[in-house]
Formats: structure tokens, sequence, C-alpha cells
């Protein structure tokens, strides 16, 4: 008698620094996922090699794999423009031959049949397979995904998504994208300095540090947390952070300096949230003026979202407790969130 194979789905987000990917069997209620570092912009050629070598992890005899992309890659700087972006991705995801299909903002669409009149709304749409899931559980809510690079903005109400985003620049255009991150967001894009004391300390345009050696340095992300590379390639000690943090500014590090560099920190928290919850105002006058609505904090930095919304009284929900309640180490999840929400979403749709 034959054993009819169980379907193991595999999301995955193909980004500019990060491979993101998440497997769930019918034959079990375990997830697994992880995150790749890969730079694309000199990796690129090697995507068909990881897909495949993550995929034969899941393959058995008794297993049908189907593999469910999201990309952002792209916009990276390897390819002449973003339509061309997308033809590689989904060329090198077509060599594998492996059952797969690709996000859009229509719905899935086999990688088979993909072709250049349906590659429009193929890249940068993971922000949408996240609103896409969301909208099924919350209304009247604004879903703020803070990642390693940008800030997310989704907004749903009356069981709408009602996000104009079509594209990067259209996102940044009606302030539903912002490029700030908790991880690898320069600190340079935030001030240009400040002041301490009646001294002005100026923050050097050099990759010398990223907010991620910030939120260390402050206790609001730990080790464990960081995905993302640091900017001399060393880990994510505290004291590394407190070096690095340090040439941003010009001098090195002693422990004289630790007031000094906390307070510095702090300003550019300060900074950063300043202008996520700024872009959140504007957002709430122009689709939740005299209405109630919460917050969904998502992403690397949901925590910090957390804070905010706490500090402005804000009512606000945090995906990584409510997957935490309901899978187990589900909290993780909301580091790579469309790739989860993939394999949920390739039944509704």
């Amino acid at each position: 008698m034959s054993i009819k194979p169980y379907i193991t789905k595999i999301g995955w987000d193909i980004g500019g620094a990060h491979i993101k990917y998440c497997a769930e069997s019918e034959s079990n209620n375990i997830i697994w996922y992880d995150i790749i570092d890969f730079d694309f912009w000199s990796e690129h050629d090697a995507l068909d090699e990881i897909i495949t070598r993550v995929t034969d992890q899941f393959n058995n005899k008794n297993s049908q794999i189907k593999n469910y992309f999201t990309m952002s890659a792209e916009m990276c700087d390897c390819f002449e423009n973003r339509e061309k972006g997308v033809k590689y991705i989904i060329d090198k995801i077509k060599k594998t031959k492996i059952s797969s299909s690709v996000f859009t903002k229509d719905g899935f669409i086999d990688v088979k049949k993909c072709n250049l009149l349906n590659t429009k709304y193929i890249g940068s749409f993971n922000w949408f397979a996240s609103a896409l899931y969301l909208s099924n559980y919350y209304d009247n809510t604004i879903a703020i995904d803070l990642g390693s690079t940008t800030c997310d903005f989704i907004l749903l109400k009356d069981g709408k998504i009602l996000n104009q985003r079509l594209s990067d620049l259209s996102g940044i255009q009606n302030k539903e994208l912002l490029y700030t991150g908790c991880s690898r967001t320069p600190l340079f894009s935030l001030m240009n300095n400040i002041n301490y004391k009646n001294r002005a300390y100026n923050i050097i345009p050099e990759n010398f540090s990223t907010m991620a050696d910030v939120y260390i340095i402050l206790e609001k992300l730990f080790h464990k947390d960081i995905y993302s590379k640091s900017s001399d390639g060393l880990d994510y000690s505290v004291i590394n952070s407190y070096k690095r943090v340090s040439r941003s500014f010009g001098f090195d590090y002693d422990k004289s300096k630790k007031k000094l560099l906390n307070y510095l920190c702090n300003k550019l928290h300060e900074r950063q949230i300043h202008n996520i919850n700024s872009n959140l105002l504007y957002l709430v006058e122009k689709y939740f003026s005299g209405s109630k609505f919460k917050i969904i904090g998502l992403g690397l930095g949901a925590n910090i979202i957390s804070e905010m919304c706490i500090a402005n009284g804000y009512k606000f929900k945090n995906i990584n407790h409510i997957l935490r309640t309901s899978i187990n180490g589900g909290e993780s999840l909301s580091h790579l969130f469309p790739a989860f929400v993939l394999n949920r979403i390739s039944d509704e749709i």
C-alpha cells in the first residue's frame, strides 16, 4: 500500500544581507527557521545552492517540498535595475527544480509561470505578506515592523489594507517606509553631532558602528538577538560595541568614557524613536483621526517599539508575546515574519 506523502512548506524571504526561511511540516507541529548571513551583492551566484542545501534537510521519500518565496534582494547594486534583479532571483529558484511559488501583490504565482509581465509586484512585497496575514486577525491596527535596516508601517482598517505602497519609492513618499533600523543603520544617518557638557561631538560619516551597537550598550538588544554583521567583523560584546561607537565620534574607548558614550547612545536612540513616532503620528492623523487604533510591534526591534508605545500611551500588542504563547519558541519568528506567514497564507489566497 502506497503512503501518501506529507507536505513540508518552506517560506523564504530573500534579502540583500540575509536569507530567512521557515519550514513547517504536515507530519508534526515543529517549526524550523533560520537566518543566514548572505551578502547578496557579492554571493548571489550561490543562491540556488543555498536553497537546495536547506531544502535537502527536509526532503525524504515520504515528503513533498513546496517552497514559497518573497524578496527584497532585487534592489542590490549587483543588478542594473530591480526588474533584472527579480528575474535573476526567479531564474535561480527555477534552477533548483523544486516546486516553488513566488508571492506577488495579487497572490502566488508558480515560478514556472513568472515572466516580465508579472514581476512588477514581486520585488520588495515581503511587507504585503505580513499585511495579508495580520489583516485576518486584527482591525484598526498599525503594525510597525522595525527590522535590521528598515521600519515598515502596515495600515489595517475596516478589514482593508490601506497602504498605497507599490515600491520603496512610493513607500517612502507615503511615509509607509522609513529607512531606519535597529541593527544595520549607521549612526551618521540620524544625527551630525551631539552636545554634551558644552562640547560638540561630531559623528564621523564612516561605517565605524551601527545602531546595533547603540542598542547593545543601552541593553535594548542583546548579543543573541543580533543577526547582522558588525562594522568591524567582531562580535557584539558590550566592550566591542563601546569601541565601535567611540570610533564614530573620533576617540578611542576607555572606561572613563562610559558615561559620555551612554549619553551619546541615548541621544541617538531618542532621535530614532522621534523619527519613527513622528512618522506614526502622520499616519494616525491621515487614517485614524478620531478613531481608536492599536499598534502591533514586529521585527528585531519589536520591544523598542513597545517602549515607544508605552511612553506615548498607545494601545500596544507585541507579536513576540502572541507568537510565544501559541508556538514553542515562536517569539523569534517575529525576526523573519514574512517567511513565517508565507506558509500560512499559501492556503488562504
